[in-house]
């Protein structure tokens, strides 16, 4: 009969996944001290990856979290799984495909929620996984597979997701769709919906969007949900309800301190991606930039780049402004991209697990 293995809480590092190897990309992981140093942190070219999936990825969104596990949902065509990655077993692990997004062109939508499920959502189906299998003593583990979600579809298209959030509760998850005609529809609806996983049902919010794009994280000393967004480059925290509550539109903050500068003739910025660390309100910023002075660095699709990690906090001033402290030093890496499957702007893929 299989057993658990004891399980100690393992030190978490920051995951940052780049495009630099023809075949697919690298996995390089950093820790506190690479983030954290009081003077300039040195630059980090010299790091070397801790693995590789065969997995060409045109977009931030070809990863998801599950678990301790990173997988890289968006293969090509005739990939016989999907390639992972476990940052407790340090091993290469393959996944199978959800049976309703394999060949699809459009893109799902991916919620880990529940600390061991993660959800694929597409046009009108739902599928979950859950905990790999663990091998027995005695004979091969089961196989491990995705499985239909029943009367849970999606009452938007998942395509047009452009923020998602996960509920302090641990099961909810919301998302804001923007572009969308449900039904007959002639008007494009703006609206925000949330999902349950553990009672498997969408709820509507309302004609309302979160302040945010991409993914937003809730702080749990403030109490709030906190996102850096990508243009304006400012701080926002969102007052949250519990998931139960009417569907009024949250208030929120907006920090009036810039965290970079978004202009790419100004500073080649290409894209960026917030990572919450957990304790005590702490981010880091992923930002990715055009190398400058080489022969590409004026072109939003260069291959050679640099990609930055910034460390910060939130908090309220006296005056109840939200405030950005606690910068650390600003680690770098320069790297090329190895292939020509990245958009022009560039949203780097990073997880702090």
């Amino acid at each position: 009969m299989s057993k658990r293995p004891f399980e100690r809480r393992q030190q978490q590092h920051l995951y940052v996944l780049l495009d630099d190897w023809d075949r697919g990309c690298s996995i390089y992981r950093f820790g506190e001290d690479d983030l954290d140093a009081d003077a300039d942190v040195p630059d980090l070219d010299d790091t070397a990856p801790i693995a590789r999936l065969e997995a060409r990825h045109p977009l931030a969104w070809s990863f998801a979290v599950h678990g301790t596990k990173i997988l890289a949902v968006r293969t090509a065509d005739g990939s016989p799984a999907i390639p992972g990655f476990d940052t407790s077993t340090m091993a290469v692990v393959a996944c199978p495909f959800p049976v309703t997004t394999r060949g699809m062109t459009s893109k799902p939508f991916y919620a880990s929620v529940a600390g061991d499920r993660l959800f694929a959502m597409v046009y009108r189906h739902v599928e979950a996984l859950g905990p790999q299998p663990l091998p027995d003593d005695d004979e091969p583990p089961p196989a491990w597979s995705w499985s239909t979600v029943d009367d849970a579809e999606p009452p938007f298209s998942p395509e047009r997701v452009t923020c998602h959030a996960r509920h302090p509760d641990g099961r909810t998850v919301f998302a804001s769709v923007v572009g969308w005609r449900p039904g007959s529809a002639t008007d494009l609806q703006r609206s925000t919906y949330s999902f349950d996983a553990d009672r498997l049902r969408f709820r509507y919010h309302g004609e309302w969007l979160l302040p945010f794009r991409g993914e937003a994280h809730y702080d749990g000393r403030a109490g709030r949900v906190g996102r850096a967004l990508r243009r304006g480059a400012r701080a926002r925290r969102v007052v949250r309800r519990p998931a139960g509550e009417a569907s009024e539109r949250p208030d929120w903050k907006v920090s009036q301190e810039r965290l970079f500068d978004y202009g790419f003739e100004t500073t080649g910025h290409l894209g960026a991606t917030l990572v919450y660390m957990g304790g005590g309100s702490r981010y880091c910023l992923v930002q990715c930039c055009a190398q400058r002075g080489d022969d590409d660095g004026d072109d939003r699709r260069c291959h050679r780049r640099v990609v930055q990690m910034t460390t910060f906090s939130l908090k309220y001033g006296k005056k109840g402004e939200l405030r950005i402290t606690g910068r650390g030093g600003r680690a770098s890496m320069a790297y090329t991209v190895a292939h020509d499957m990245n958009p022009p702007t560039l949203n780097p893929s990073a997880f702090w697990m």
